[in-house]
């Protein structure tokens, strides 16, 4: 990682200044228009929030993929069936992914509770204490529309994906050959503020998105889920998506966690209701003590009206 002295940090104008278009390591980051928010930008305190262009274009890294799958390999764990439990990033349980031979998906709460999953999609690699959980666990995106916000993510061991099916072999190459190991953890940096236990962000009833044709996207999936350990995400990047950030990690409130970076304006795409603050998240595991992400909460009512470079 390049050293975050070398970028431009990135001011705060009032509404309507004029100033040159900000630049981070060399990359030009446009700024807002609309409801797009920047390719680029920097936290307070020196943290970089690259788009997924950006990613390719200084870290040549893959922030995600999304790769679809019509059914899961048996699990000798589970005397043959096809029944994978999922991990959160400290690998405690989150719940369980089935799937029947034809391929119908359930997704299984911590308290037992199926759902029918319509949509199971691999995204590649994401932020976890142990380096194995990392290197061969992927992150799923379980699509269950009965489910509390609609499913979760979470990490499957990648054994889990079938080698005898086309979307199995299809969805364990990208994983694999994400480029650049994809972006994982967000760079260290300097806690800023006491330890804390992590607390739901609740963003979902107060704060939105808006896409970038100015539709209103709900932000729930950001709160904790209950049914599922009640885990929160935290994202490598929150710039230059549809709405929001990409999920990169989940951890379970109440996990000591410190502050170390914010941005001192309201999220450009969320009409002044979404922040992000940038977190240092404490493991216990001491081959990685610290995992680093960004988390929304609900924008002060002091910070609406300000406006980055």
């Amino acid at each position: 990682m390049r050293l975050l002295a070398a970028a431009m940090l990135l001011a705060v104008t009032p509404a309507g200044a004029h100033a040159a278009t900000p630049r981070f390591e060399g990359r030009a980051c446009k700024p807002p228009r609309g409801h797009r928010i920047a390719d680029c930008r920097v936290a307070k305190h020196g943290a970089p929030d690259l788009s997924r262009s950006a990613f390719y274009a200084l870290r040549d890294q893959e922030v995600t993929i999304s790769a679809r799958i019509e059914g899961l390999a048996p699990n000798p764990a589970a005397g043959g069936a096809r029944d994978w439990p999922l991990l959160d990033s400290l690998g405690q349980p989150m719940g369980r992914l089935r799937a029947s031979d034809a391929g119908r998906f359930e997704l299984v709460a911590l308290d037992g509770t199926p759902f029918y999953a319509s949509r199971v999609n691999v995204r590649g690699r994401g932020c976890a204490a142990s380096a194995d959980q990392s290197a061969r666990f992927a992150l799923f995106q379980v699509i269950a529309a009965r489910a509390p916000a609609s499913g979760t993510q979470g990490f499957v061991d990648s054994a889990a994906l079938d080698g005898t099916s086309l979307s199995g072999r299809a969805a364990l190459t990208a994983f694999v050959d994400q480029r650049g190991g994809g972006t994982g953890c967000g760079p260290p940096a300097r806690e800023i503020g006491r330890v804390r236990r992590l607390a739901d962000p609740r963003v979902g009833t107060s704060a939105h998105a808006r896409l970038s044709d100015g539709t209103i996207n709900s932000v729930t999936e950001y709160d904790a889920k209950r049914a599922f350990g009640n885990v929160v995400y935290f994202m490598s990047n929150t710039t230059a998506v549809k709405a929001g950030g990409i999920a990169r990690g989940m951890v379970r409130l109440g996990t000591p966690v410190a502050k170390a970076d914010l941005f001192a304006y309201c999220d450009p795409s969320s009409d002044g209701t979404l922040t992000w603050r940038y977190w240092s998240i404490r493991t216990g595991v001491k081959s990685r003590p610290r995992l680093y992400g960004w988390i929304p909460g609900r924008c002060p009512v002091q910070l609406r009206g300000r406006r980055p470079v």
